[in-house]
């Protein structure tokens, strides 16, 4: 039977250029309430609102202009030292470019659903800052005072750090070319996009003498092979790091024709630079996908640049718990349709709704739903599903009561008065027993205030002071020796 649950909200992080770096992923600067769709149950009750946030940090040079011609200067140099004592590796030159494969794969053995997207493009209005124009006549990409962005970023996501750890991105040939640079040992944990020219990576010149730049590797990671050694399309390069100027985890992608000129390897409508585009199979402006699919004891996670994240993922849950399922998606995208359902130990689809995405498409960002864990959610393995795009993602959780902490998987409901409440709230348990700890949350699982034993020991009830609270629905959590109790009220 199903049951007339409803996800407390819906949140959605978006990144924005450039990347945050230094801070917890969480509700930033901007916070926008929008409507969502129908939840599908016995008696039908949507969640109330999507909360969108993004990360507003201006962008700054990736490559600065003197930069590039630093690092071209050296590129010539390098081929005239080349074909003077190899001119056997120019032999098979041609005057038609060369098609890439993608440039990226990953590590042997990865088995989640997706592990990068495509965050910035090649900038193709000249004037700046501000002044963004992408082949697709969109604005995925950046500037900054004195510049454009001339690549593709590829970035790990989500868990960038940790998956630069976990050597989950590999650099790959994108065609065949000889090495004409190579830098390898420079500091790779990079968190500032300011221009720094201590890149790692590796530059390949093709036979019609175009170049492609794989920068930002990891310190260390590169091919053994040097300047002069040839490479096959899809030969291992490097692995993504985040040397030189960077704040995140990335390749950048960039590539000129045998003139110098920036070329944008896709093709769209607003390339104003290369009249075709040079990948053998180009992928789909969005790609509406979800890269990995999980469940939370919280809304939040940490972390520290360049430090591993904090994912704050869980698996196992009992009562009380909060239960968050985030998808961690590429190019959710506006009014596109995502069915949501959630499966009992039996195997029957207990709880589904469909969510239409209310927001402007965005490259990276993610997506999550909140319950609290009542005696309704029985013990065994239940499954959260998502199908998006045409594609079943699912992610298998587990609920054990016998990790709870109360011995008869009791739970009740609190009392609270007045309820509704303005200044102070009263709260108590039933056969004034004693509270050993109390919490209040609000509608997006943030927990707003706690209090333990230690605080006022043997008290059977205590007054919460919630005048400084918005207007809204809160909740209410308290434990004691005997069980757990949670209840709602309202703020007026």
């Amino acid at each position: 039977m199903k049951k007339n649950l409803q996800p407390i909200v819906i949140m959605a992080l978006l990144i924005a250029p450039t990347l945050s770096i230094g801070q917890s992923f969480g509700i930033t600067d901007e916070t926008i309430l929008v409507p969502v769709t129908t939840y599908q149950s016995t008696n039908p009750v949507p969640p109330s609102a999507a909360i969108l946030s993004n990360f507003n940090i201006a962008p700054s040079e990736c490559i600065s202009n003197e930069l590039k011609k630093e690092v071209m200067a050296e590129n010539e140099r390098n081929r005239i030292l080349l074909r003077q004592s190899q001119p056997q590796l120019y032999e098979k030159s041609s005057s038609a470019p060369p098609t890439f494969i993608w440039p990226t794969q990953p590590k042997a053995g990865f088995n989640d659903y997706g592990y990068y997207t495509v965050n910035f493009l090649v900038d193709h209005n000249f004037s700046y800052p501000n002044q963004l124009l992408d082949y697709n006549c969109a604005g995925r990409t950046y500037d900054w005072s004195g510049g454009n962005h001339e690549g593709t970023d590829i970035i790990l996501w989500p868990y960038g750090w940790r998956k630069m750890d976990e050597n989950i991105m590999e650099i790959v040939a994108a065609a065949p070319g000889i090495i004409i640079n190579k830098r390898n040992n420079f500091f790779d944990r990079m968190c500032v996009n300011a221009g720094n020219p201590n890149w790692n990576g590796i530059i390949l010149e093709h036979s019609d003498g175009s170049q492609t730049w794989y920068w930002h590797f990891q310190a260390g990671s590169a091919t053994t092979k040097n300047i002069g050694d040839a490479v096959i399309s899809g030969e291992y390069l490097g692995k993504a790091g985040s040397s030189g100027s960077s704040t995140y985890p990335h390749l950048h992608f960039q590539v000129m024709d045998s003139l110098g000129a920036t070329i944008d390897p896709w093709q769209g409508s607003c390339n104003s630079m290369n009249s075709t585009g040079w990948w053998q199979n180009q992928q789909p402006y969005n790609v509406p996908s979800v890269n990995r699919i999980c469940t939370k004891k919280t809304q939040v996670e940490w972390y520290n640049c360049p430090d591993p994240e904090i994912t704050n993922e869980a698996d196992t849950f009992a009562l009380g718990d909060s239960l968050w399922m985030w998808l961690y998606t590429r190019d959710l995208e506006t009014n596109s349709q995502m069915q949501l359902n959630i499966y009992n130990p039996s195997g029957s689809n207990v709880l589904n709704w469909q969510f239409v995405v209310p927001w402007a498409t965005v490259a990276t960002s993610y997506v999550r739903w909140f319950y609290v864990i009542d005696p309704w959610w029985v013990d065994g393995t239940w499954t959260f599903e998502s199908v998006y795009g045409g594609v079943t993602y699912q992610h298998q959780f587990v609920i054990d009561n016998s990790t709870s902490l109360n011995e008869n998987q009791n739970m009740f409901p609190c009392l609270l008065k007045p309820n509704p409440a303005k200044d102070q709230i009263n709260v108590s348990i039933p056969y004034q027993r004693t509270i050993l700890e109390v919490s209040v949350f609000d509608q997006l699982g943030k927990q707003l205030f706690v209090k333990y034993a230690d605080d006022d020991a043997g008290n059977p009830n205590l007054n919460i002071d919630c005048s400084q609270y918005s207007s809204g629905i809160y909740f209410v959590k308290a434990r004691s020796a005997e069980g757990i109790y949670i209840s709602k009220f309202v703020k007026e």
